[in-house]
């Protein structure tokens, strides 16, 4: 079984972080309860208590990335910590009064500890968990700081054609990095490159016999050896179609996910989380459909056609977000403060929750939770001329979320779609349910802090 996970290669400092909080809620609950009570708890409230801690964190953004530690990431993190707090101990009440036989806490008398006993003893050990996951991933986070600071470059090696173009490409992403350029028209010196990060190579064409003997050496010294393509993918998780050259590598990397065994269990992990959360936001339903109706008296819902798997043309439903007559001039991408848009239009977007209603397209089978999001066939049918490799989005189900939305805010030009495609092109590369579980995440994440529902300037 070949595992694609690069993803979480470049994310070793996130997934370290969380592994500390992991260990570190297990080891504190249990040694707490050990000492105050004389006999360990129980194994799957211990477990549930860390995941709930690291699951809540990540979405809380306790372990985003922060170049350099200042006062207001501090008073920050400290707030979400607070939140944390409040919010675990919340969800202990609520599970413990709603179901107390789950846990069997009416009955529990040890050392004259009744279930209120427990309770404060839940609290102090959120106590110590707080300040203990605070103090030892600040600690963790200045020293990966200082490990940033210290940071070797990327050198390239190629054209100038190829550097510049390579540029325009950097400027689109979040990050920078620390990158240099020695054109092809000049020899590789080993004493120039003893000391960098890693060599881009741009086409092993014209790298000649001494070139190729200064590259060993370069990867004996630990330096990483790199065509652009590659570096590309793997510093940044996406992959600009202008980079793809090799046709048949792209072909023979994307058949692999026609059959597969994970869009099989996909499927029924989409019917189950589906269904699940079709009945705990039911009453947001009517309460979406009556703000909706009661500001301009129109339509609930609003229906379009969208293309999916292989081509095929669907139906998809939203709860309506703008005006009636927002396409009397016909199909158009949205704007920045689009004026079209209602009042409660802009609440439902920001928060996604006009995206609902299609669940019962995955309950149906034209839609994924997660996959590339399906566009409207009268644009699709512009992008397929302008845009190379575009149709091939549509050799998975199309999502209500995915890997360029978590990625990218909400598209409204050729050229967002073409970056967007850039995401779901690595997408189809490296699927696998593990990245499915790690969009699922980022988007209940973007859900809650209401980000990159509008278009960029």
């Amino acid at each position: 079984m070949n595992i694609k996970i690069p993803w979480i290669i470049n994310r070793r400092r996130t997934l370290f972080a969380i592994a500390i909080d992991f260990i570190l809620s297990i080891f504190i609950y249990n040694y707490i309860f050990f000492k105050e009570l004389g006999s360990l708890p129980n194994k799957l409230v211990c477990f549930s208590l860390a995941s709930f801690w690291i699951i809540s964190s990540y979405v809380l953004g306790r372990y985003n990335w922060k170049i350099k530690i200042k006062k207001n990431s501090i008073l920050e993190d400290v707030l979400k910590l607070v939140i944390l707090f409040f919010l675990c101990n919340l969800t202990y009440l609520i599970i413990n009064l709603s179901f107390p036989l789950i846990f069997n806490l009416t009955e529990i008398k040890i050392n004259n500890y009744l279930s209120i006993g427990l309770f404060n003893l839940f609290i102090i050990c959120l106590l110590y968990i707080s300040i203990s996951s605070f103090l030892i991933q600040y600690f963790f986070r200045s020293l990966t700081i200082s490990i940033h600071d210290k940071k070797k470059e990327w050198v390239f090696y190629g054209s100038k054609e190829k550097y510049t173009e390579l540029l325009k490409k950097l400027k689109q992403t979040k990050s920078n990095p620390f990158l240099s350029v020695i054109f092809d028209d000049k020899e590789l010196e080993f004493k120039n490159l003893e000391g960098a990060k890693g060599l881009i190579l741009e086409t092993l064409d014209k790298v000649n016999k001494k070139n190729l003997n200064i590259i060993f050496n370069l990867q004996d010294k630990g330096v990483m050896i790199e065509n652009t393509f590659t570096w590309f993918e793997k510093e940044f998780h996406r992959i600009p179609t202008e980079l793809i050259e090799n046709k048949n590598e792209f072909f023979e990397r994307i058949r692999g996910i026609e059959d597969n065994y994970q869009l099989r269990a996909k499927r029924i992990g989409d019917l189950f989380i589906s269904l699940l959360l079709l009945i705990i936001t039911l009453p947001l339903f009517f309460l979406i459909g009556i703000l909706i109706f009661f500001e301009d008296r129109g339509p609930l819902f609003y229906s379009q056609k969208r293309t999916g798997l292989n081509g095929r043309i669907f139906q998809i439903t939203k709860f309506r977000s703008m005006k009636i007559d927002a396409e009397k001039k016909g199909a158009q991408w949205s704007q920045r403060f689009d004026p079209r848009v209602t009042k409660i239009g802009r609440i439902i977007r920001s928060t996604r929750l006009d995206e609902l209603p299609q669940l019962f397209c995955v309950i149906s089978g034209s839609m994924s939770l997660i996959g590339p999001r399906p566009e409207r066939p009268e644009i699709e049918d512009k992008l397929l001329q302008n845009i190379p490799f575009y149709k091939y989005r549509n050799i998975i189900k199309p999502g209500i979320s995915g890997w360029a939305q978590v990625n990218y805010p909400y598209g409204a030009s050729k050229l967002d779609t073409s970056i967007k495609l850039s995401y779901d092109i690595y997408y189809l590369f490296h699927y696998s349910l593990l990245l499915d579980l790690l969009i699922l995440f980022k988007t209940i994440r973007l859900v809650l802090n209401a980000e990159g529902s509008n278009p960029i300037d």
